[in-house]
């Protein structure tokens, strides 16, 4: 009996340390897709970041917020910015600004609370919708679910991660209309990939939909991504009787069509974001694939 009640204090205390991961470690790594908005198509990016080196500013310690851009993160850049964590509340601020409050991980079910990260629109008041989880390498961690009112993008924060946005981005997605996004692609702890987003294969990606991506000579056919109303356009360069298959990254069909029009529109709303493929089949039999970041 003796022997079982230690057990369980052990497995308690192993499920508790879990749940009470810190953000602002040094151990920790994320990588985050950025957009770019250009007139009529969108370029991505992978950044890197990392918290270290402890820092006093206005009598509170706080770490350096670093960037990397290459995909083996060899090199690291003061991106100018620092975070502090205290009582499960983590705080940002930039080198010539006052702190925001970017995550508050105390709350109940139903609490709201009110965060001003320097790097969204404006401060917002968000509520503790629901609860989950995710399936981590080292176990499963709670995932929160925060909504506004006014605004119909939830937030979600992973315990330990921070938000899909990037732990840097709280906040950033829910206003929407902005151009640029943001998104979580993995996180790694001790160097040890802790977290994947489920809806991309990497974590890394370079310039997707860049221009010489999107409109090129060696392509029989353009794309756009209108990302205000999720649709895709694919202009051809000929008149001529061709299969158009778009799939996920998973390998599902969205959507089959075949046509000898110049111009075809395929709508994505209601699908998930991430990379979809565009596969052409042409006359000769000759398949031609790009892929594309719908988000």
């Amino acid at each position: 009996m003796k022997n079982k009640i230690i057990m369980m204090v052990l497995l308690l205390t192993g499920s508790l340390s879990v749940h009470t991961q810190e953000i602002v470690d040094n151990e920790n790594l994320w990588s985050i897709l950025t957009g770019h908005c250009q007139p009529e198509y969108t370029t991505y990016t992978t950044s890197f970041f990392k918290f270290d080196n402890d820092t006093i500013i206005d009598g509170k310690l706080y770490q350096m917020v670093f960037i990397s851009e290459d995909e083996f993160h060899e090199e690291w850049f003061f991106y100018g910015s620092f975070v502090r964590e205290e009582n499960k509340k983590v705080y940002y601020r930039e080198y010539y600004g006052e702190e925001g409050l970017i995550y508050d991980f105390n709350l109940q079910l139903g609490d709201t609370v009110v965060l001003n990260n320097p790097r969204a629109a404006s401060e917002v008041t968000l509520t503790l919708a629901e609860i989950d989880s995710v399936e981590t390498t080292d176990g499963y961690r709670e995932r929160w679910k925060l909504t506004n009112d006014e605004f119909e993008i939830p937030e979600y924060w992973i315990e330990g991660i921070g938000s899909m946005a990037g732990v840097i981005n709280s906040t950033t997605e829910i206003f929407g209309g902005l151009c640029g996004t943001y998104i979580l692609l993995c996180e790694e702890e001790n160097e040890n990939t802790i977290y994947q987003n489920p809806q991309y294969e990497h974590c890394y990606y370079l310039l997707l939909g860049d221009d010489d991506d999107i409109k090129t000579e060696s392509l029989p056919f353009n794309v756009i991504y209108r990302q205000s109303i999720k649709q895709i356009d694919i202009e051809f360069n000929t008149s001529e009787k061709r299969l158009v298959m778009i799939t996920s990254i998973q390998g599902q069909q969205v959507s089959k069509t075949q046509s000898s029009d110049a111009h075809l529109s395929f709508s994505l709303s209601g699908k998930n974001t991430g990379l979809y493929i565009i596969n052409v089949l042409q006359n000769n039999n000759k398949l031609v694939s790009k892929k594309i970041m719908v988000y």
